[in-house]
């Protein structure tokens, strides 16, 4: 598909959204931001890690705000991706990873969601399912 046939992907919002399949390359992982976390989230990835909460607090997170922050730029900005592109905490992650690719700044404008398909395999699979291959 060619870029002037190409619709308005924020109209698929919710059709890309519903085909969406995380392919689990680690880029959403890696990408800059802020990964916030509850406490019973912080519960859940340390019993998964098989440490103590408090290990876990001390070992992976600091407070922002009184916040409980796990990646940022300046902390742990790769998150918990292993060498294998896999997260480490997959099944515990917090909910700000759990509703990705939902994120209210990829689906700012066509330009951010056109990016963020350049980017995450799994929202390209979506593409594909939903509209046929993406020509470029």
């Amino acid at each position: 598909m060619t870029p002037e046939l190409m619709p308005d992907l924020r109209a698929l919002k919710a059709d890309l959204l519903a085909k969406f399949e995380c392919q689990q390359s680690g880029n959403c992982c890696r990408r800059e931001g802020y990964v916030y976390a509850t406490t019973l989230e912080l519960q859940k990835m340390a019993k998964l890690l098989g440490v103590s909460y408090v290990e876990f607090v001390d070992q992976f997170v600091v407070r922002q705000e009184g916040w409980a922050l796990i990646a940022s730029p300046a902390h742990r900005p790769g998150c918990f991706v292993n060498a294998q592109n896999h997260c480490d905490i997959y099944e515990a992650r917090p909910k700000s990873c759990r509703t990705y690719p939902d994120w209210p700044q990829i689906w700012e404008n066509h330009a951010s969601v056109l990016a963020e398909l350049a980017m995450c395999p799994g929202l390209k699979l979506a593409f594909d399912r939903v509209c046929g291959t993406l020509q470029t």
